[in-house]
């Protein structure tokens, strides 16, 4: 498929005033580029001694204790097996795999944590430390003994047909595109430790305009409401009048069908992009809207197996689907494996090999030069293409502040962010050192529901539309459904800048003891990321607020809920569930943190990557949040139709 992904967002309105791949036939260069062995056995000064026996030992991870069991001789660590833990599957992997392999290899501790899994890492080996203490160990002597490996001089030179910078959402869908294209051979250079980017830790929803009946939910009241003033809305006037006019066709269709699940089209996704982001780009927002389609399409060819559709927070129309497999979106990169298995796809990943330069041939760019992490550098020649995967720039303060104009930090202000390692706007700053064009860079989504201790999103308890909103004070000060942009502002303006997400027994998204993300409640309880209680008074009580005044927040909230008509701050969409009265009750405290950027460089109708005076980088392409647009999880639908593109064309 050939997809021209314009600039859709060029305009938008103003909101605010002032992996490893175990088991598949995937050639991975080792997990760091190709890293030498780590040097055998070295020896410290002094002799080890220990008592022996099996020690249990705790580290503090991400989420949360990591347990360790490690067996002693008397003389040496013989075994290290990883107990419970809640560490996010492939980000954590590598760490799994490596430290424990390395403290008993070298009998070391003091190893080096590894680039992208970094707490990870951290927590194994304070457990491990924790277990040496136990057992009468010299730690100062173990920390002795590590030898890092020596830094290689190698320069190596390798060749394929498409070679792709990132390997999260926008760089594996490319990957695979390429390869079912037709691609001789695909290499896939990687900043990080594993494969799947923000796609991990997101929520791992896609827009699936085309759901089957049995996964859309009811075409409510509220919901036809909420459609009819979308339609009727002063920015819809300004769209072409026979995009209008369509999706009014389709409607009238819909109702004349007896259909009663939710209404939606594609030209109706494109008009919802418009009404957050203005009418000038909705030719590029339909072409996104067809563009997700098609992959949410090429998934269901493939036997991918969805969860119901939801509204989710900033985007309340609820079209928006998950992989019914893992947590999060570690289902999407778990069909990758598989299509990449089951196809014998030439696909090569080398990950902890961030790209470092453009290799060009006159003004066409033919490669990237990347460094690995045990310091070979490759060339890596393609002759269809470079495409730019690397993400946006979340995860680096400094460019934050630098291009910010909407929101009220200054210089002192800790800006936390949801993404993992690695988002620190590196493809863009290849671009712009060969002149290419930027846009919407103050464009900067914060996310509302971010963790009051690490800044994640991964910690939530609650549906996102479907819950109520209150300030530390108990009170609520916003409408829940509206988009990122407003919850913030409105977010920044309460004490600390903290909300609760309440929710009770029919909205927690909580099965057994774990959340939807595979969270511990207990834990999430424990660490005091999660409250919870029987009673709102009790519940209050936890939350440190007035539990008169949070009771009668509640109380309101439930009649306008049962009443679906907000006359308080104008929220339109309700269902059944959005009243909260049924205990246990759960409060999740969250504040903001930086999400996405949505300013990026500018493409043209084949992605390639366009200089200020309007004529492309040759051989340069570019997918996802490293482009300006919309991003997150649909970048897979993205770098897909991009990597089919250049192989199509």
């Amino acid at each position: 498929m050939t997809y021209a992904y314009l600039n859709h967002r060029m305009s938008r309105r103003t909101f605010l005033a002032g992996a490893t791949l175990a088991g598949v036939n995937l050639a991975v260069f080792g997990l760091s580029g190709c890293a030498p062995k780590t040097p055998a056995a070295a020896t410290g000064t002094d002799t080890l001694a220990f008592t022996p026996g099996t020690y249990t030992g705790t580290g503090e991870g991400k989420f949360g204790p990591l347990t360790l069991q490690a067996t002693f001789t008397d003389s040496a660590i013989t075994d290290i097996a990883i107990g419970e833990h809640e560490e996010t599957e492939r980000v954590s992997d590598r760490a799994f795999d490596e430290i424990p392999a390395t403290i008993i290899d070298q009998q070391a501790l003091g190893i080096d944590t590894i680039t992208g899994c970094t707490l990870t890492s951290a927590a194994i080996l304070a457990a491990v430390t924790d277990c040496v203490k136990q057992a009468g160990g010299d730690v100062r002597a173990m920390e002795k003994n590590y030898r890092a490996p020596e830094l290689s001089a190698d320069v190596v030179e390798l060749e394929c047909d498409f070679v792709i910078a990132g390997a999260g959402a926008a760089g594996m869908g490319a990957a695979v595109g390429a390869a079912q294209a037709g691609a001789g051979k695909v290499i896939v250079l990687e900043k990080g430790s594993n494969v799947g980017g923000n796609a991990l830790v997101s929520g791992g929803y896609l827009e699936y305009v085309n759901a089957p009946a049995e996964l859309r939910v009811p075409m409510t009241p509220e919901l036809t409401r909420q459609l009819e003033a979308d339609l009727a809305n002063p920015i819809a006037a300004e769209i072409p009048p026979e995009e209008l006019a369509k999706i009014k066709e389709r409607y009238a269709a819909w109702q004349a069908s007896g259909d009663t699940t939710l209404f939606d089209c594609e030209e109706l996704m494109a008009l919802q992009e418009c009404l957050l982001y203005g009418a000038d780009g909705y030719y590029g927002s339909l072409d996104f809207a067809q563009c997700v389609s098609a992959f949410d399409a090429f998934l269901d060819e493939n036997g991918f197996a969805w969860k119901p559709c939801i509204g989710i927070v900033g985007y309340p129309w609820p079209h928006w689907s998950a992989p019914d497999d893992g947590f999060c979106g570690q289902g999407y990169f778990n069909f990758f494996d598989k299509q990449i298995a089951e196809n014998d796809y030439p696909v090569e990943i080398m990950l902890n090999t961030p790209v470092t330069a453009l290799l060009k041939d006159g003004d066409r760019v033919v490669g990237f030069t990347a460094v690995a992490e045990d310091g070979t550098t490759y060339h890596v020649r393609a002759s269809r293409g470079a495409l730019l995967a690397t993400g946006g720039f979340s995860g680096n303060p400094d460019m934050l502040r630098e291009y910010n104009t909407i929101w009220p930090w200054d210089e002192n202000t800790p800006l936390p962010t949801t993404n993992v390692y690695g988002h620190h706007g590196d493809g863009i700053k290849l671009a712009l050192e060969e002149g290419a064009e930027v846009a919407l860079m103050d464009s900067l989504m914060m996310f509302p529901f971010a963790d009051v201790k690490n800044g994640c999103d991964e910690t939530t308890v609650g549906e996102d539309t479907d819950c109520l909103l209150v300030n530390k004070n108990g009170e609520r000060f916003v409408d829940e459904t509206l988009d990122r942009y407003t919850m913030t502002e409105a977010l920044m303006k309460q004490p600390d800048g903290v909300l609760f997400l309440i929710s009770d027994k029919d909205t927690s998204r909580v099965e057994g003891e774990y959340s939807y993300y595979g969270r511990s409640i207990q834990r999430l309880l424990d660490q005091g990321q999660l409250h919870r209680a029987d009673t709102l008074e009790e519940l209050a009580e936890q939350m440190g607020c007035d539990p008169a005044t949070f009771k009668a927040t509640v109380e309101r909230y439930n009649e306008i809920a049962r009443a679906g008509e907000d006359p308080d701050f104008g929220r339109m969409i309700f269902t059944e569930r959005s009243p909260i009265e049924n205990p246990p009750f759960y409060a999740s405290p969250r504040t903001w943190a930086a999400h996405i950027t949505e300013g990026g460089v500018v493409t043209d109708e084949i992605s390639q990557v366009l200089r200020e005076d309007g004529t492309a980088i040759e051989g340069l392409f570019a997918a996802g949040e490293v482009t300006v647009g919309m991003s997150g999880v649909s970048s897979m639908a993205l770098g897909y139709a991009c990597g089919a593109g250049v192989f199509s064309a």
